[in-house]
Formats: C-alpha cells, structure tokens, sequence
C-alpha cells in the first residue's frame, strides 16, 4: 500500500501538539469547569464515573475519527506492478491429470496431486515474461485457463484444481494434448510447449497420444511429458472391517513410460519421470533453463486501487456514534 498525498499527514501534527499541551503543560490549572448545581442530592443517581469514563473514551474515538479522515484524504492506494515484453517470447500450456489416481500417497506427506500443484505454481512464478495456460485431464480435457501473462490469477486458477474437476475418471492424454494443441496452434510465439503431467496410461479420449504428438509436431509445438509416481503404481489409504486402515498398491494405474519417451521424441521434446516432489522439482527447473528466450524490451505498468473509503466509512460511523451519544445519554444539563 502507498499514499499518493502522504503531505496531509502533517495536518495531525498541530492536533497532536495542542494534545500535549492541553494535558501535559497546562494540565487542568486554565481549563478547569465548574458546575453549579442547587441541590448535591440531584447527583444522588447519577452515574457519574461511568459518564465520566465514557467521555474520556469519546475523546479518544475522536481523534481515531480525525486520524481515518486524514488517511482518507491522503489517498491510500493499493497497487500491482506487472511487466509485459514486446517480444513474443515462450508460450506454455501446462497440462494436468487429475485422474483418481492422482490421490495417490506416494508423495508423502503430499499426495500427487498437492505436489504437481505445488511445483507448477513455483514454476509459473518463475516465467515472467511468458504467456502460460492451464489444460486439466482425466477422462475428459478442458482448458481450465487460456494463454495470460497475469500469474496471480494463473497461480489461483491451480491452487483450485481438485481431482475429478473433468466429472468425467480415466486418463485421455490423446485429449490432453489436443486440447493444448487447439491453444497454441494460433500463437505467434517464438517457442510454443505443452508440459504434460500424467500418472497414468491412456484409456479414455477418442485420439490416440502418438496421433496426437504428430499433431503437435506439425504446429511445431514441443512436449515435455512428466510421468509421476511409481511404476508399480498409485498408492490409496482404505477402511478395511477387519484390519482398520491400511495402504494398498493397485498396479493398474502404473505409468507407461513407452508411451510418454514416444509422445515427447515426436515433437522434440523430452521425457522425465518424478517420484517424489524433490525430483519433480528438479525436472520442472530443467525445463525451465532449456526453455529460455532472451527479452529485448520490457514495458512496466502499475495498477492503483483507490483505498479511501475504508477509512472514510469508518470515520464517518464514528463521528456519527460520538454525536449521537454527546446529544443523547451525555448531554448536558440545562
């Protein structure tokens, strides 16, 4: 946060001297009050230290209401900093399976799925001047957002995913890849790549991986598949009647690695297997220094939000609060 007229601070600086004067130098020997009152007994009922108290805390919430109007005026702003090259640079979509067996505990204490999400927004993060979009799999493929150089909203797209968000189990990389296809064939980029995240074997979607590779070759797109987890395949945590919870291993969702070399040497690519976040980590780093492009010209613009009524609403509820209680609980006797 920033104030674009920070100089309207210095009107709360002689508020502040006259308070110290008023309490510290001349004390109560020139501002004393005097009431008069006919009969001692009319204070008999009077709830005097309770007023008294409450005055004092009157006091207080008045120069909170001056200090909130000062700040208002001196235009608080919240502001965001982005950065957009001239050059077209990289464009990347990053496709994610979340299949079932992406809740594999493989990966502890993060399932598959926590650290696929993990790593792809730190490497998000890391592409500043790249557009990136985000492509989800599992027996369907959908873009779940297009090419942007907006990283913030990029990131908050990802920390979203859930598994099963395609309503649809399995694993359609053919789908997957064409999906990504249709986002980049268009680009004017230098360099467009798919990074392909999957823990699985193909068995759902109506073209075939290597079919759709040869696709992406001709759009001379390259893939980068990562194949997550172990090959003897996803780990789940059941509720077994008799023996309580336990960790089975079911080996039909082993990744098929065949596959995956294939898909990437199509298109010139690279192929890299992860089997716990560390690697994974490493893999997604390695990519990221081969996929390089020098930027010729960087443009900065920032964004400012206007934060003023948050302190002038607030301001206003208080001057209207002391008000209405000087002019009613504590107001003088006539």
């Amino acid at each position: 946060m920033r104030f674009a007229s920070p100089l309207y601070f210095l009107i709360f600086l002689p508020i502040l001297i006259f308070t110290y004067i008023y309490v510290n130098v001349l004390g109560e020997k020139y501002f004393k009050t005097y009431i008069v009152f006919a009969r001692v007994k009319l204070l008999e009922n009077c709830n005097s230290n309770f007023k008294v108290k409450l005055l004092k805390f009157l006091r207080v919430l008045k120069y909170i209401a001056i200090l909130l109007i000062i700040i208002a005026i001196a235009r608080p702003q919240k502001y965001k900093t982005f950065e957009q090259s001239n050059d077209q640079g990289i464009d990347i979509i990053m496709a994610l399976d979340t299949s079932t067996s992406m809740s594999s505990l493989d990966f502890k204490p993060l399932t598959r799925m926590e650290a696929a999400k993990k790593v792809t927004e730190e490497f998000i993060k890391e592409r500043k001047y790249d557009k990136i979009g985000l492509v989800i799999f599992s027996g369907l493929a959908f873009t779940q957002c297009p090419l942007t150089t907006d990283k913030d909203s990029l990131v908050d797209f990802v920390k979203n995913i859930n598994i099963g968000d395609t309503n649809l189990d399995g694993t359609a990389i053919g789908s997957a890849i064409m999906t990504s296809v249709n986002r980049l064939k268009d680009s004017l980029a230098k360099n467009k790549i798919i990074i392909l995240v999957t823990d699985g074997n193909n068995n759902m979607g109506e073209i075939e991986p290597i079919t759709a590779s040869k696709i992406a070759e001709e759009y001379d797109i390259r893939i980068y598949t990562i194949g997550i987890g172990s090959l003897e395949g996803a780990i789940y945590e059941i509720d077994d009647p008799f023996l309580g919870k336990r960790l089975v291993r079911y080996g039909q969702d082993a990744i098929k690695e065949d596959v995956l070399k294939k898909i990437s040497n199509n298109t010139g690519g690279e192929y890299f297997r992860a089997q716990d976040t560390k690697s994974f980590e490493n893999i997604m780093k390695k990519i990221d220094s081969l996929e390089k492009y020098d930027i010729n010209k960087v443009n900065q613009f920032t964004n400012y939000n206007e934060l003023y009524r948050y302190f002038l609403i607030p301001a206003f509820i208080l001057l209207l609060f002391i008000i209405t209680l000087e002019n009613t609980y504590l107001r003088k006797i006539p």
